[in-house]
């Protein structure tokens, strides 16, 4: 019933779902190799949710770096070090509560993010 992929692996949309969590490399090797040839309901939630997620990453911490750069922020008591640290570890959690739920094949939405996502990037 499940077509094969270039990669020659049946896939159930688990498997890109769960590739998409690995950052860019992964993510397209998710959408391209994967859910181009059989699009699962799976695998387009979890690539919604995974590119949401590193947008969001992106923007939060180097726009972080740019405007504490801009404003002359970046030493001293307001480092930051301070700022970026919590970015990164809540980014990290997010990662993988979502990974997670890849890894069970549920959808389940990461927090903050997951909703907007599946609004954002619905086709």
């Amino acid at each position: 019933m499940n077509k094969k992929n270039p990669f020659g692996i049946e896939d159930d949309g688990k498997t890109a779902g769960l590739l998409s969590y690995f950052f860019v490399l992964g993510w397209s090797m998710a959408y391209f190799g994967f859910h181009q040839n059989e699009k699962t309901s799976l695998s387009s939630y979890q690539l919604r949710q995974t590119l949401l997620l590193y947008i969001s990453y992106v923007v939060i911490r180097y726009g972080l770096s740019l405007f504490f750069g801009m404003i002359g922020l970046s030493t001293g008591i307001f480092s930051l070090y301070y700022f970026i640290v919590p970015v990164n570890l809540g980014f990290i959690v997010l990662w993988i509560i979502g990974l997670t739920g890849a890894i069970n094949g549920e959808k389940k939405p990461i927090p903050i993010f997951g909703q907007q996502a599946q609004n954002i990037f619905s086709i």
